[in-house]
């Protein structure tokens, strides 16, 4: 890993400046994605990330293999247009990414873009999308979409938004779909289950990805009790936050006392592990109190899986349109009934997943 103030290498119209506040959940998997692209171009990647990103195993993870070929730039500050700006000219870079942009696109729509080169940013929660009908939110989401268009308009500034892969052919250059690194298709899900300690015979419900109380494993796992007759498990496959630990310790005895099996892999996992417990799930369940696009539910229609989505209007609306028919509101009664149909519902095939050289040439274009 290179920490350099000094620009060098490649010309600026050629380095690109990318830049990022958070590091849990996707956003160093997108960065990572638009690093392997600008590598591939020579286009001399500059990676601006907090201390707290740089520190964290997410950046071991997703960029220990990439980071001794960018220039990493620590962040001090949270990231604005005109620290954008200042660090474009730092490190002589003639375009900024935000691949994480929400925040940062409404405030070019407030304050402009003064930069000499380009930037490009994702809007991941569209204001369009909100499923939440509260007054307060619906005025707070029509403001952030006023300022959205706003930056859209300006010169040198392209606003991308993140849509579902029906979506993106209808809406055009603005839209780009979530990037699916799906690599387990060809993987043998009994293996798998052997591979993990997993029963062959046993039917086994999925959550995957870093799980945090929005997605209400407490409610899955309610849900799962009641299907002890017909031998199931629950795989829970990703780093879980306390309070999830704490939600779920009561159900935990009385799962026992059913025979439903429930294993844990609390820990932090890579894409590849993710996936392979997606390959090996008879249905995966996502069942999340936000609206943000699932991109596990596009992995688990991508690999030919049952899935099981519950949540808001916006969450059913891609579940919808992946072709998912298991799919209600986020209340326990009607997911109780949706995990028992999985149990009789017939494997899906697969369909095609959003492509991660598109997500990257979206903003390299």
């Amino acid at each position: 890993m290179r920490e350099t103030g000094a620009p060098d290498g490649p010309t600026a119209r050629r380095r690109v400046l990318i830049i990022n506040q958070g590091h849990q959940g996707h956003p160093l998997v997108y960065v990572r994605l638009l690093v392997d692209a600008a590598l591939e171009r020579s286009d001399g990647p500059v990676v601006a990330l907090p201390d707290a990103a740089l520190r964290s195993p997410e950046f071991t993870l997703h960029l220990g293999e990439v980071a001794d070929r960018c220039e990493i730039v620590r962040l001090a500050d949270p990231i604005t247009p005109e620290l954008a700006r200042q660090l474009a000219e730092r490190h002589a870079c003639g375009r900024v990414l935000v691949p994480d942009g929400d925040q940062f696109a409404t405030r070019l729509g407030l304050v402009g873009w003064r930069g000499a080169g380009d930037v490009v940013t994702l809007v991941i929660r569209d204001p369009r999308l909100s499923g939440n009908h509260r007054l307060r939110h619906r005025v707070k989401m029509v403001l952030k979409g006023a300022l959205l268009r706003r930056a859209g308009r300006l010169p040198r500034v392209r606003v991308l938004f993140l849509a579902d892969h029906a979506e993106t052919a209808r809406r055009g250059r603005d839209a780009v779909a979530d990037p699916i690194l799906f690599d387990a298709m060809h993987l043998d899900p009994l293996e798998i289950r052997r591979d993990l300690g997993l029963s062959e015979d046993r039917f086994y419900f999925v959550v995957a990805g870093k799980i945090t109380a929005r997605k209400n494993l407490d409610m899955v796992l309610r849900g799962i009790l009641p299907l002890a007759d017909a031998k199931v498990g629950l795989f829970a496959c990703g780093e879980l936050s306390p309070d999830v630990r704490t939600a779920i310790a009561p159900l935990l005895e009385r799962a026992r006392q059913l025979d439903v099996e429930v294993v844990l892999s609390d820990r932090l996992q890579s894409n590849h592990e993710l996936n392979r417990a997606v390959q090996m799930a008879d249905c995966l369940v996502t069942a999340y109190s936000n609206s943000a696009p699932p991109s596990t539910t596009t992995k688990g229609a991508r690999a030919g899986r049952r899935v099981v989505v519950a949540g808001s209007e916006v969450t059913r609306m891609w579940a919808r349109n992946l072709g998912i028919e298991l799919h209600c509101p986020l209340e326990q009664q009607p997911l109780d009934a949706l995990l028992r149909r999985a149990l009789s519902t017939p494997v899906p095939p697969p369909i095609p997943g959003g492509d991660p050289r598109a997500f990257a040439e979206a903003f390299l274009c």
